[in-house]
């Protein structure tokens, strides 16, 4: 059920926009759009947060935590003030 709804919340922030993939330093997987990112294989939580932080910077905007399962984490790109 977790990992459904957060594929949901993926899909819903990514519609009518194409993904992008790339790794980060230790092997991560990044996948997002200029609205949302999905982190997988961090380290930990703070690996996570930081690689999404640094990806939405590239759009303007700020991560924001909305949920993990199991090694992937989700995060909003949200307008940073």
């Amino acid at each position: 059920m977790k990992r459904t709804l957060l594929v949901a919340l993926l899909v819903a922030g990514c519609s009518g926009s194409s993904l992008q993939t790339s790794r980060g330093p230790n092997g991560e997987t990044i996948t997002g759009n200029a609205v949302s990112v999905q982190v997988t294989n961090a380290a930990n939580a703070q690996a996570a947060f930081s690689l999404a932080e640094r990806y939405c910077q590239d759009n303007r905007r700020a991560a924001r935590f909305v949920a993990q399962t199991g090694t992937t984490a989700a995060f909003d790109c949200v307008k940073a003030e």
